[in-house]
């Protein structure tokens, strides 16, 4: 990834840790609609280019998660628990495998830090028992952005 590539993706993830605090389980709700909207806009340009079955599935599909999509919040909710949870062990794993060595403390750190807090905001989305705890929100929404902050300085560091 680019470096302007990087800064932007962590100033997004610290824009969604804020929102994940402000508006806690109703997040997940308007990034589903987000989700259905842009599916739909792409099965539109696929559509004029003439791509007409991956057309027709996404705006199917988009269409489903714009109508149904609050039926699902907490499926969605335990799969992306489980994504950042096993995203965290496979960069941890990565990281141990190629026995990557920073030239920096600093540098360690934050590479192994990333993993570790994907890991801790997946297992309290876990801690949603369906009936969307606050507490998990504004904690994952906190980690959210030590995230952002981590994933900053990783782009602001690195070639």
């Amino acid at each position: 990834m680019k470096k302007t590539e990087k800064i932007v993706s962590a100033l997004l993830t610290i824009a969604l840790g804020v929102l994940l605090i402000v508006l806690k389980g109703s997040v997940i709700s308007i990034l589903m609609t987000v989700l259905g909207v842009g599916l739909i806009a792409f099965g539109l340009v696929d559509l004029c280019n003439r791509l007409i079955p991956p057309a027709v599935v996404k705006i199917v599909v988009g269409a489903i998660v714009i109508l149904c999509g609050w039926v699902i919040v907490e499926a969605v909710l335990y799969v992306l628990a489980a994504a950042l949870l096993i995203v965290g062990i496979l960069l941890i794993y990565e990281k141990i495998k190629n026995k990557s060595v920073c030239p920096t403390l600093w540098q360690t750190v934050c590479e192994y830090a990333v993993p570790v807090v994907f890991m801790l905001i997946g297992i309290f989305l876990l801690f949603n028992q369906g009936n969307t705890v606050d507490w998990v929100f504004i904690l994952s929404g906190a980690f959210t952005i030590i995230e952002g902050g981590l994933l900053l300085v990783n782009g602001f560091y690195q070639d």
